[in-house]
């Protein structure tokens, strides 16, 4: 397999562009006819494409996730950023993604610490935020309306 299928969403699989170039839709469908033995498949069809790629997330989506973040129940399925299409949550978290999030969520809030996003973290990474997140912010006092 030329990627882990499993961490890619369909809509980038149908529409996006490799890293290297390449066009995804034309590397799944080979992985996909390689890996499950299928002569035929079925490219026009997005509704086909999104099944192929649920069959390789049953396949190989049931391994462990590596990461060392946890993110509580109430904050699985956050946007990794604005406009994007990945939404993150404990089975597809990885530490990029985790780092992203600790960085939209220290400049959206003042008092961000990790507890707020993650039931587990590593113990290293707690003291970094702590120190980027001490800065005050200095707001302007309002005018009174008279």
């Amino acid at each position: 397999m030329t990627f882990d299928w499993t961490k890619i969403d369909t809509n980038t699989i149908i529409g996006g562009i490799a890293p290297d170039g390449g066009i995804y839709l034309k590397s799944f469908l080979i992985d996909y006819k390689t890996e499950f033995s299928v002569e035929v498949v079925n490219a026009s069809c997005p509704k086909c494409i999104k099944d192929y790629h649920n069959e390789f997330i049953k396949k190989y989506g049931n391994m462990e996730n590596q990461s060392k973040y946890r993110l509580h129940p109430k904050r699985e399925g956050l946007q990794l950023e604005f406009g994007s299409s990945i939404f993150v949550n404990n089975k597809n978290i990885t530490d990029d993604y985790a780092e992203k999030l600790i960085k939209k969520y220290s400049e959206l809030r003042a008092d961000f610490t990790l507890d707020y996003l993650f039931s587990h973290y590593p113990k290293q990474t707690k003291k970094e935020v702590v120190e980027t997140t001490e800065t005050p912010i200095v707001r302007k006092p309002r005018k009174k309306r008279k």
